[in-house]
């Protein structure tokens, strides 16, 4: 992570002229009430993190020991961006950690001084709001130029919970799509992640939170288990997630201590996303308590000085996810029905059926197909359902949709006067072009 003391406001401001939707932080409760935040479901998650795994795969990215790659034994006694194969074959080790998983996972390229780069991106698609994605990130690329450079905690670390992150939370169904990703080229720049929210931006995808891990391992012995919170008010959702960070530390009794960041570093992935005006967060060590090792052939496993403080770091990223996106606990049901006409009980083909649920806000839509039939899959709990066809007046019907059963919904419309009135079409049906974008 490449340190710079000026205030983000200060540097970004020239890049907005727009602000987007915040995200929906779901399940945040009043800072005055952690109690009322705690899920018996994610402190399992938490449960499972395993400092003896954390030394292993921290061991695996610093060249402690020999990995193995794509069925190869390999030592990565560097992970520099520019170092060639070195880096290459750490990107292929984080690849297949998360392939493995059975997550989607691809490579996202980019050239940087004349070298093909990738960064590593694997995804869990929400099962309600597949849209909508939270983000958990990290940089894997280190310093120094010159071998060995193993990156213990500058930013092993970072990565080793993105890892563990990705291999806890697959286990677990959500309803916002999860983005577990690995960027290069942090350390020139940002140019990975620089490059990766471009793209994400241009596409017009709709990330509602992006959390950064960058050195979160270092704790001097015996000294307060402190860390730094960055924050930036101006960009909405921000400080909402940095609360959330903070309710998680709370209400699952992490033995970290969170403060607001101040000045606000901007020298680390999230501020590719800030400037696009993207929510995110940065978690790091407390730098007034530095890593004397940082950047140096030093940054060694066997240097990481207080692993109980490693693993709550892991553990209130993790936790911080787990509660941004959209767990889904009480499983799926499913409702059915006929929709008839209520003169002639004869079915209504093509009639608009929804399905909407006012605690999670979805909306399911279909039309009913020759026999008036219609089907939705749906969360457990209680959904307002109802049909309409041109020539009647709307039926509706409050269901409760019960987990693993099917309940049977029939609709009868009453037939109206109903006129239809059609308004020309306006504009050239050309989408506004993105700042910066194709």
């Amino acid at each position: 992570m490449l340190i710079n003391w000026l205030r983000a406001i200060v540097l970004i401001l020239a890049f907005f002229s727009f602000s987007l939707t915040p995200p929906s932080i779901l399940g945040m409760a009043s800072t005055n009430q952690p109690e009322s935040f705690y899920n018996p479901t994610v402190q399992s998650m938490l449960d499972q993190v395993d400092q003896g795994e954390i030394y292993s795969l921290t061991g695996d990215l610093s060249g402690e020991w020999p990995v193995t790659i794509n069925k190869q034994p390999y030592t990565l006694n560097t992970r520099h961006a520019l170092s060639g194969e070195p880096n290459q074959k750490a990107a292929g080790y984080l690849f297949q950690y998360y392939q493995a998983l059975g997550l989607d996972t691809s490579y996202q390229n980019f050239t940087f001084h004349e070298q093909l780069l990738s960064n590593v991106v694997a995804q869990k698609t929400g099962t309600v709001f597949p849209e909508r994605v939270f983000m958990i990130t990290s940089h894997f690329d280190d310093l120094p130029v010159t071998p060995p450079a193993p990156g213990a905690d500058d930013n092993a670390s970072g990565t080793v919970a993105i890892m563990l992150a990705a291999s806890i939370l697959n286990q677990y169904e959500f309803g916002c799509t999860l983005r577990f990703v690995n960027f290069n080229a942090e350390e020139y720049g940002m140019i990975g992640s620089q490059d990766y929210a471009q793209q994400a931006y241009c596409a017009g995808e709709d990330i509602r939170g992006v959390l950064n891990l960058d050195m979160i391992a270092w704790n001097t012995t015996d000294s307060a288990p402190e860390m730094d919170l960055h924050a930036l008010s101006s960009i909405p959702g921000s400080s909402e997630m940095a609360d959330v960070f903070q309710e998680v530390v709370s209400a699952y009794g992490l033995q970290i201590s969170p403060t607001a960041a101040d000045p606000i570093i901007t020298r680390s992935d999230h501020f590719s996303f800030w400037r696009l005006g993207y929510p995110a967060i940065l978690v790091t060590e407390d730098v007034d308590d530095f890593n004397p090792y940082y950047h140096s052939a030093d940054d060694r496993l066997d240097n990481i000085q207080d692993l109980d403080y490693y693993a709550e770091m892991i553990k209130a990223g993790l936790g911080t996810l787990a509660h941004l996106g959209c767990l889904v606990e009480d499983g799926w049901g499913t409702v059915s029905g006929i929709v008839t006409d209520q003169t002639t009980q004869l079915p209504i083909p093509g009639a608009a059926v929804s399905l909407t649920n006012p605690e999670w806000g979805y909306t399911y839509n279909t039309r009913t197909d020759q026999g008036g039939y219609y089907q939705f899959s749906a969360l457990q709990g209680w959904h307002n359902l109802t049909a309409d066809d041109f020539g009647y007046r709307v039926g509706s019907s409050q269901v409760f949709i019960t987990q693993n059963q099917s309940l049977t919904v029939n609709l009868e419309l009453i037939p109206s006067n109903e006129t239809a009135m059609y308004l020309p079409l306006t504009g050239n049906g050309l989408p506004i072009p993105h700042l910066g974008c194709p």
